[in-house]
C-alpha cells in the first residue's frame, strides 16, 4: 500500500519505459492530439470506454497538458501504446487510476488499425506487473462490459482472473503475492 508520503510524491513514469518485442508504452506528447482525438470519436471506444463530450483536437492537447499534473497529485497514470518499431504510432492506451488504499483500476483501449493484434493483452500485462510489482498497488481491477468479450479476453490474457465478488463476470482482479 502506498504511503501518504508516497502520495505526495505522485506517480512516476515507468522507468526503464515499459515494453516488449511488440508494444512500447510511453507518456501522451502534444503530437499525439490528433491520434486521441481520433480514437474519442472512434464509435467502438465509445460504445465500450468512457470518453469526453468534447473529442477535439484541441480538448485532446489540453488532456495531454494535464498527464503530469494528474500524475503529480498521485489521481492517474496514462502511458500510449505504440509498435516497439514505431514510437511515433498511437497504437492505443492504457491508463490506471488511483482508487485509494492501495488500490487502482486500469482502463484501455486500442486504435481500430491495431485491434485484433495483440497490443492491449501485451500493454496490460506490461503496466499489471508494474503496477503491482513497483509502483506498490497491491489490487489492480480492470472491469469489462459483460457484452465487451474482448475486453475480458484481454483482462484475461494479461494475467487478470474473474472477480469472484461479481456475478457479471465483468471484473477482473490482480493482486501483489502475499497481499
Amino acid at each position: 500500500m502506498r504511503s501518504a508520503a508516497a502520495a505526495d510524491r505522485g506517480l512516476p513514469l515507468p522507468d526503464p519505459p515499459l515494453a516488449d518485442d511488440v508494444v512500447a508504452l510511453r507518456p501522451w506528447r502534444q503530437a499525439d492530439a490528433p491520434s486521441l482525438a481520433a480514437a474519442w470519436a472512434d464509435p467502438e471506444i465509445r460504445r465500450w470506454t468512457e470518453v469526453p463530450p468534447d473529442t477535439s483536437e484541441a480538448f485532446a492537447r489540453r488532456w495531454i497538458a494535464g498527464e503530469a499534473e494528474r500524475r503529480r497529485r498521485g489521481l492517474a497514470v496514462d502511458l500510449v501504446m505504440t509498435p516497439v518499431d514505431d514510437e511515433d504510432r498511437v497504437a492505443g492506451e492504457i491508463g490506471l487510476v488511483m482508487a485509494g488504499r492501495g488500490a487502482a483500476e486500469m482502463g484501455y483501449w486500442t486504435a481500430s488499425d491495431r485491434r485484433g493484434l495483440g497490443y492491449a493483452s501485451r500493454g496490460a500485462g506490461l503496466v499489471r506487473a508494474w503496477a503491482l510489482h513497483t509502483l506498490g498497488v497491491t489490487e489492480l481491477v480492470a472491469k469489462a462490459d459483460p457484452g465487451n468479450r474482448t475486453s475480458a479476453t484481454v483482462a484475461r490474457n494479461a494475467g487478470f482472473a474473474v472477480d469472484p465478488g461479481d456475478p457479471s463476470g465483468a471484473t477482473f482482479v490482480a493482486r501483489r503475492i502475499g497481499d
